[in-house]
This record gives structure tokens, sequence and C-alpha cells, in this order.
């Protein structure tokens, strides 16, 4: 069960993410839904990434690395989707 909650935070991080992304850094060119696609699929890539280190011993992803990577996945795939939508024709 502490797999699927910490899954289901991962994923609420990405879509916290993706509301504060569209809040602050507005650019005309993105879809919201990009935004939030982006933020979900960079919170769970980046929890997988941060849980890969503990794999032998327990993949918690309630652990320390899962909620980082989860929390700097979601940051670096919408930003780097509001950047390049910005820098786009």
């Amino acid at each position: 069960m502490n797999y699927i909650i910490g899954f289901a935070v991962w994923i609420a991080i990405g879509v916290i993410i993706a509301i504060a992304m569209r809040m602050f850094y507005k650019v005309a060119r993105t879809d919201a839904w990009l935004t939030f696609t982006f933020g979900f699929f960079g919170a769970f890539i980046g929890g997988m990434l941060g849980t890969a280190g503990y794999v032998h011993h327990d993949p918690n992803p309630f652990r320390f690395g899962g909620m980082t990577g989860a929390l700097l996945g979601a940051i670096l795939f919408t930003t780097c989707y509001h950047f390049t939508a910005e820098k786009g024709v």
C-alpha cells in the first residue's frame, strides 16, 4: 500500500508543480494539458530515478531520494517544455 500512496504523492507533486508553472512562468504558446502531462511524467521519472539506488534495500517511494527526484523531475520537465515553447516558431 505504501507504493500506491507514494506514486500518488509523486503525481500530486507533478500536478502542483504544473499549476505553479502555469501561474508563475506564463508562455503564450503552451497548452495546459501538456504542462500537466510533463509535470506528471517528470515527477514519475524523477521519482523512479531517485529510488533507483535503493532497489536492493527498500525501494519505497516515500524515501528522500524518491521525493526529491519527483520534485526536481517535475520542475525540470515543465521548465524545459515552457522554455522550448517560448523559443519555438
